[in-house]
This record gives structure tokens, sequence and C-alpha cells, in this order.
């Protein structure tokens, strides 16, 4: 392999191993197979872990991206860095054989893969994670006067909440009370240097949600706000040379989505848009409304949005579902969600201890640890479930605010 001083490599492999089979979802037929210790005794932790790795098999067969990173310094190898992930969609899946050798347990399976799909399959997609969209503070408040636009800081998010809880796999709450960023000049830097912020994980836990969409409203403002009104016949005056200014009016905003649980900052982007405004100056039209989206400039507004409530549903139905232990007792964890989550008893979600960390500069950051076993859900209320381990959980030294996950 060649080094590379900080370069990124990324190339995809298309394996010939596998049939392609007819049909308009362009699925394969693959065989994989996947192998996990057994620890604690526990086999039906080790099945599922080696029934993941087996579908992650299946889906990097057909389509895989591989990146590598490798870094000199002064002559030395420093940073050798590889990480292969895919984007095919593992379905149908049928388990061929499976049963224990020793210390490992093996699962061989069939499944359909498709490879035109955003992100993999593995297990748990169809789980809802749940997220609060928080206030969008502007930038220039004076530019929203003109049209009365002023309450967009709560609109904008309100809007996005309503888009949300129609999108499959979602489910919003309105926290449109909340604003993050106390100095919007700065948002979102002032998260520490791993892009954690300490406020996205204080309001996820308040809100018992997973994911913290939140943003700042950075432009309103008019090109031309002294530009008389659109006529019917300005097009006859531009016929013969008398063309009136444009009022055009700029939409842009800024979009952040933090990991409830570790305030890593997961998605950034900034949105912008234009479009023409032509109310009175004195119009109290109000962002939002009905009147609002039928202006040229609230339909551009509209567009906007959507793509961006498209680009949250792609980012977070390719997180792992995760939610926080309560409560324990003996081998029993209490989760905080449950029937509005899509938890069902027979489910299986993996635990994980949670510890905080500091660097060298006193930020702190959460650091995940596998314990490498599955905790089977046996009750499902609306808002909590029951989910029991095959060892006690003084065992793994469990604790209220560590995690479960499925992926």
């Amino acid at each position: 392999m060649q080094r590379f001083i900080g370069f990124l490599l990324t190339f995809s492999l298309v394996f010939a191993t596998v049939s392609a089979e007819s049909g308009s979802d362009n699925l394969v037929l693959v065989d994989a197979q996947g192998q996990a210790e057994i620890e604690y005794d526990d086999i039906n932790s080790a099945r599922i872990r080696a029934l993941r790795k087996a579908i992650e098999s299946a889906s990097i067969q057909v389509s895989a991206q591989v990146h590598s990173t490798q870094v000199m310094e002064e002559g030395n190898l420093t940073v050798d860095y590889l990480r292969v992930n895919s984007a095919a969609q593992v379905r149908d899946i049928q388990i061929m054989s499976e049963g224990r050798d020793g210390d490992v347990y093996t699962v061989a399976i069939t499944a359909r893969v498709s490879s035109d799909q955003v992100c993999a399959n593995v297990m748990a997609n169809h789980y809802r994670k749940s997220v609060a969209v928080t206030g969008f503070a502007m930038e220039h408040p004076q530019q929203a006067s003109m049209g009365h636009l002023g309450s967009v800081d709560r609109a904008l998010p309100s809007y996005l909440v309503n888009g949300l809880n129609g999108v499959a796999g979602m489910r919003a709450l309105n926290a449109n009370t909340m604003t993050l960023y106390p100095n919007t000049l700065t948002a979102p830097t002032q998260v520490s240097p791993r892009m954690s912020l300490t406020s996205a994980v204080d309001t996820a836990r308040s809100l018992g949600v997973q994911f913290v969409i939140s943003g700042v409203i950075r432009d309103l403002a008019m090109e031309n706000p002294d530009a008389p009104r659109a006529r019917s016949w300005d097009g006859l005056l531009a016929r013969v040379g008398l063309e009136k200014a444009s009022r055009t009016r700029h939409f842009v905003f800024d979009l952040f989505v933090h990991d409830g649980h570790s305030g890593a900052l997961v998605f950034q982007s900034r949105y912008s848009t234009y479009g023409e405004w032509n109310e009175a100056r004195t119009a109290r039209v109000g962002f939002g409304t009905g009147k609002f989206f039928t202006t040229d400039y609230g339909q551009q507004v509209r567009l906007l949005l959507d793509q961006a409530m498209s680009d949250i549903q792609q980012t977070i139905q390719c997180q792992p579902f995760m939610a926080t232990i309560t409560q324990v007792n003996g081998s029993r964890i209490f989760v905080d969600t449950g029937a509005a989550s899509g938890l069902r008893p027979g489910d299986f979600l993996s635990v994980y201890r949670t510890s905080q960390h500091f660097d060298r500069q006193g930020d702190g950051f959460w650091q995940l640890s596998d314990t490498r076993l599955v905790a089977e859900v046996k009750q499902v209320q609306p808002h909590f479930a029951i989910a029991e381990l095959s060892i006690g959980t003084q065992r793994l030294n469990l604790q209220m605010d560590d995690l479960v996950m499925a992926w």
C-alpha cells in the first residue's frame, strides 16, 4: 500500500461472489457468515453479535466503501487508519445454520441485499428515534420587521416538528422555547474541540430524546427594501427599458444536529434561498402562515425547509437507536423509552457502559464501552420498557445513565 500524508482515499468495491436477481429493487442474493466469542456463558448475546456480523458482511459484499488514511511525521508512520462501511440494505434474512464450537458461536445466513439504499439496515432501522427541535435564534432580528416575521424563531422549529413527525422512523418534540446559542455570531463554535455541546446533552436529558436539532437564522434581508411593489404592467415597461429594481428577499439559516447522549455534532449545514417579496411594507404576514406560503418568497422557503428535513432524516436514520437506562434491579434494566419508539417484547438491545473523561484542555467527553452482552425486552409500556440480561447487572457494574443500543 502506498503511503500518503493526511490523504483520505475513498473507493468502491463490488464483489463477484453474489448472484443478481431480476427486479426493480436491484437485489442480489448473498451468503454470509458471522462469528462472536461467548462471554459469561451467554450464548444468546453471542448469537445476536454473530448475526449482526453476518448482516454486516452481507452488506459489504454488495457495496463497500474503504476509507484509508496514513500520516507521516519525520519519515515515521504515526497514523494508519482503515475503515470499511457500506451503503447497502439487507433484507429477507434467512438463517441457514448456527451453532457453538467451543467459545465461538457461528451464524450463516442467506439474504437479499439492495445496493441503492442510504445506509445499511443493521437489525434496528424500524425503531423511531426521538428528536427535540429547539428555537432558532435570529442573528439580525430587525430584518424580520418587514412582513412581521418576528415569530420565525419559533415558527420555523414548529414547521420542522410537524414535518418530521410525518417521516418514518422519527418522533419529534417541539422545544422551540429553548435556545442553545446565546451568541449567534459564534454558533456553534462554543462547542469543545471534540465538537460536543454540553447544553445539547442537558436539553436531551431533560426532554428524554436522543437527538437535539438547533439552528441560527442568519439572513432575512431585502436586497432593495425601497423598491416599488411589482405591478401587472411591469413587463410592458421593461420592454421599453424602464425596468424596476427587484424586490428580492433572502432566507439563510444554519442547522445543527447533536447527539443527545454525547453532545457530538453529527450534522451541520447552511441553507440559503431567495424569492420575490411583493407584500406591502406594513402587511402583517407572519412566518409560516397560509398567506406567507402563497408568496413567491414563502414557496422558496418551503422548498428549502423540506430539503433540510430530508437531510435530517437521512442523517438520523443512519445513526443507531439509543436509549438511557433509568434503573437497574438484579438482572433487569429499565429503559426510558417504550412503545412510542417501536420497542416490542422479544427485541434485543446491546448494553453499553458510559464514562466521562476530560482532555488536556479540561473539556469533558463521554466514552461508550461495549459490554458485549444484549438484553431481551420483556415488557413494554408507553413510555418505558423492561429488559433482562442473562447475568446480574452488578457483574457489569451497570448504573443509571448507561445505555442500550440497536444498530
